[in-house]
């Protein structure tokens, strides 16, 4: 009986030893723990720099520590004895590196705390829960940094600050919520290569996401922003090569920035950017494959370098009205680059300038317009790996001749439309071939044999736009287009043509 009674005593006391509570004066916490081996420590009263170094150069086996009841003081660290360089410690500071690498899964930080310093729990690949106090201010670089089994994060109210990388490559994080009280910034690569991460909150007063913020989260595929966003700056890289899809930028009406590859490489469908952009870096929609659709603002008149480089699945209609609708002059360097699906392209009228390289690579082009009457300045190689000398180059018949002679533009084979010399009809509803109509703004044509082309000109014979369905139904969109009356001509193939003046109400 007596053995037994030792044995149960001593396994009392060794339980107790795991887990222990202490309540500290500043640099006193070494004094207090008998047992290095701990793995669960509560702690009250105050306490400093010195301590949180005893915690990381001897509690190498503590899981759990709760600070709640805990107040951390300032503290100098002279550095010499005749205090030559002396170290300074904030109160109500976690100091950096002060867990770094440690076992910790749970940590519960005190109450008036106003600062987590950089990389202080970085490492710690078993923390899954940390309660962060209200009275947190500053984050700072990478505090959290490949915490793989932290699962979700919300950013107190009150954060001003959080640093770069702050919650980078934790890849078990699945969720943060950011809804802070004043104007904030997402740090730079504060959230880069989470891979899990699937959820993101963006709240009311988020006016920066900062270089690669969610960079490689793969798993973002569609990042909630509030319907009354103040959101300002997306910037260089913030979502690059992530899984985002779609993103509500139409919410941010005072969004005027989107830096340089910004969404590149993802798997981006559409987007529609608000009338407040100003500004659009180059690539920002680098390698997008299946972007479909892209509104642009008005106030961007220029395609950045790279801007849509490797997006063949832009409706390419939509993109010159826009680029008509807006007066775009210029076509950044690689901006089209290795459309290699691309039949046709078109520029607007307003175009002035075209980058080296910009339509590279788009090896399946069988025609261009060109509705520029001061043939645009190219730049080098502009149409690098393209057979221009198959491809017909459609242009006004007063400039022709100007096209014919710029150097690269005359590659192609100049076709110029030309009115047709007699009309067959004033409307085709009944033509059993063609049939032409307007629906709104729409030029609709149908045939019963493939329609090679499809010109349409304004009353006084000037060309203003083109088609080849090679199909059985054409149409062209005469919203830009002004005046009631154009006529139309119609080539089915084989030859035989229609010609038609047609009223748009």
């Amino acid at each position: 009986m007596k053995r037994i009674l030792t044995l149960l005593v001593a396994c009392v006391a060794s339980i107790s030893m795991w887990a222990v509570q202490v309540d500290c004066t500043p640099g006193n916490l070494e004094n207090l723990i008998d047992d290095t081996s701990i793995t669960t420590l509560t702690i009250t009263g105050t306490i400093d720099a010195r301590d949180f170094k005893f915690i990381a150069k001897s509690l190498n086996n503590i899981e759990t520590l709760d600070l709640s009841g805990a107040e951390v003081a300032a503290f100098s660290d002279p550095k010499s004895p005749v205090f030559m360089s002396i170290t300074s410690y904030d109160s109500q500071a976690i100091p950096a590196t002060a867990f770094m690498g440690k076992k910790l899964s749970t940590v519960i930080l005190p109450e008036g705390l106003t600062k987590i310093g950089s990389a202080a729990f970085a490492g710690c690949h078993n923390l899954e829960n940390i309660t962060f106090p209200s009275s947190l201010e500053i984050i700072e670089p990478y505090a959290f940094s490949s915490c793989n089994n932290l699962s979700s994060v919300t950013i107190p109210t009150g954060l001003q600050e959080l640093g770069e990388g702050a919650f980078s490559r934790c890849k078990g994080l699945e969720s943060a919520t950011i809804n802070p009280d004043d104007s904030f910034t997402v740090g730079k690569d504060a959230f880069q290569d989470c891979s899990a991460l699937a959820n993101v909150t963006l709240g009311n007063n988020v006016t920066t996401i900062g270089p690669g913020a969610f960079s490689g989260c793969t798993s973002l595929t569609s990042p909630t922003i509030s319907n009354n966003s103040n959101l300002t700056t997306i910037a260089e890289a913030a979502f690059a090569a992530s899984g985002v899809e779609e993103i509500a930028l139409n919410r941010c009406n005072g969004l005027t920035t989107i830096g340089m590859w910004a969404f590149a490489n993802t798997p981006l469908n559409s987007v529609t950017l608000p009338e407040s952009l100003e500004s659009l870096g180059d690539g920002a929609f680098y390698y997008n494959l299946n972007l479909e659709q892209i509104d642009l603002p008005s106030g961007i008149s220029s395609i950045s370098n790279y801007l849509l480089a490797g997006n063949n699945a832009i409706d390419m209609e939509q993109l010159v009205k826009d680029g008509a609708k807006n007066g775009v002059t210029s076509i950044g360097d690689y901006a089209f680059y290795n459309w290699d699906q691309i039949r046709e392209f078109t520029f607007p009228e307003s175009v002035e300038y075209v980058g080296t390289m910009a339509m590279a690579g788009q090896t399946s082009l069988e025609r261009v317009t060109a509705y520029p009457t001061t043939v645009p300045a190219l730049g080098d190689s502009v149409w690098a790996g393209v057979d221009q000398s198959s491809i017909p180059l459609i242009t006004d018949p007063s400039v022709a001749d100007d096209y014919a002679t710029a150097e690269q533009w005359k590659e192609f084979i100049i076709e110029q439309d030309s009115p047709p010399t007699s009309i067959d009809k004033t409307l085709a509803d009944n033509d059993l071939q063609v049939k032409a109509h307007f629906e709104g703004t729409m030029l609709i044509v149908n045939a019963s044999t493939a329609i090679a082309k499809v010109s349409i000109f304004d009353i006084n014979g000037v060309l203003l736009s083109t088609a080849m369905p090679a199909s059985e139904q054409a149409q062209l969109n005469t919203a830009n287009f002004n005046g009631k009356f154009y006529i139309v001509n119609v080539i089915l193939e084989g030859g035989s043509q229609r010609s038609f003046k047609l009223l748009r109400k």
